[in-house]
């Protein structure tokens, strides 16, 4: 009985063509996730940084939207991939198309992670620090980035954090899918190798037999 939008044949054939579907289906649906809370919170760090701050280094808090390109691909990459499952009835997609999807997806997720992570508000904060009455003065130097003086950058950097996680699932999910592609690419040019040679065995003894009853 069919469970879901697989079908117990489909499952089967996925099977068949592919020991390792489960697990790389699993991983494309934990990447997908990971991708759209990541969208989400890198959505929400860029908004409230530039409502609340100036960038010097730039227009807008650039550092963090770059994270949302690699976040986006991920999500409509394995949503897609995922919805072919059933829709191909078990019949896998051409693993070249997995090799450069996730080693893009990858190949942008570590320099978003650098810069994410280098340009988080994080960095700024600091223990405020109480004058001699035991009072905390704003608008003393070393309490700018207190975080009584200033809640929304604890806030956003929070969100940051919690973005490059996201970020950082991203990374391990597609790093394990290209690694599956790679082989899985690996594989594919040794069946067509072998596929080739078959082909050129069966013509060269078609071949001689028809020579043969040529010369009969």
């Amino acid at each position: 009985m069919a469970r879901g939008p697989l079908t117990v044949e489909t499952r089967r054939l996925l099977k068949e063509e592919d020991s390792n579907w489960t697990i790389k289906a699993l991983a494309r649906v934990l990447a997908a996730i990971f991708a759209a809370i990541a969208l989400v919170l890198f959505a929400v760090s860029v908004s409230l940084t530039n409502q609340n701050f100036d960038n010097t280094s730039g227009n807008g808090d650039w550092s963090d939207g770059l994270a949302i390109a690699p976040a986006a691909l991920s999500l409509l990459t394995n949503i897609v991939t995922l919805i072919l499952l059933p829709l191909r009835s078990g019949r896998p997609l051409h693993p070249a198309i997995h090799l450069l999807s996730d080693f893009l997806i990858w190949a942008l997720a570590v320099p978003s992670i650098i810069f994410a992570t280098a340009g988080g508000l994080f960095w700024y904060w600091s223990p405020a620090i109480a004058n001699a009455n035991g009072e905390i003065d704003c608008a003393f130097f070393f309490n700018a980035w207190a975080e009584v003086c200033e809640p929304v950058a604890y806030t956003i950097g929070h969100v940051e954090i919690a973005g490059l996680v996201m970020m950082f699932g991203i990374f391990v999910m597609h790093i394990a899918l290209f690694a599956f592609a790679c082989v899985d690419m690996h594989q594919w040019r040794v069946n067509r190798k072998n596929g080739d040679k078959v082909e050129k065995g069966s013509f060269e003894l078609q071949y001689s037999k028809d020579m043969e009853r040529g010369s009969l």
